[in-house]
């Protein structure tokens, strides 16, 4: 399948057959990654009595991709081929945290002084 075909730009990430050359019954899958992200097409091309008698194209999802991949190639060759996504972050925006007013403490009062003073009476 070649990308003029298709009119979009592929790179083949995996390819699985069964059957041999010239089996009426043998086809191939061939899984292209496209210039979009995370969007993929399978295409199968077969004999006469297999499941792709006629070229078939399937577009997939990253997800779909990743398990059309761990059922014909397995889930460790599969995740090697097309590593799994990180998770995306959501977007989360903080309230501003509004701070209290602060009190201020009481000012420590200067201990009184004391003084001697005697009263005197008049006699």
């Amino acid at each position: 399948m070649s990308n003029q075909i298709l009119g979009v730009q592929l790179e083949i990430i995996a390819q699985h057959s069964e059957g041999y050359f010239g089996d009426p019954a043998g086809f191939e899958e061939l899984l292209y990654s496209t210039k979009t992200a995370n969007s993929y097409l399978l295409v199968g091309k077969g004999g006469y009595a297999s499941k792709y008698s006629a070229t078939a194209v399937f577009e997939l999802t990253r997800r779909q991709a990743q398990d059309y991949l761990i059922g014909v190639k397995g889930e460790e060759e599969a995740y090697r081929i097309l590593p799994q996504a990180a998770p995306k972050k959501a977007k989360t925006t903080k309230a501003a945290v509004k701070k209290a007013p602060v009190k201020k403490a009481p000012a420590k009062k200067a201990p009184a002084k004391k003084t001697n003073t005697k009263k005197t009476t008049e006699a």
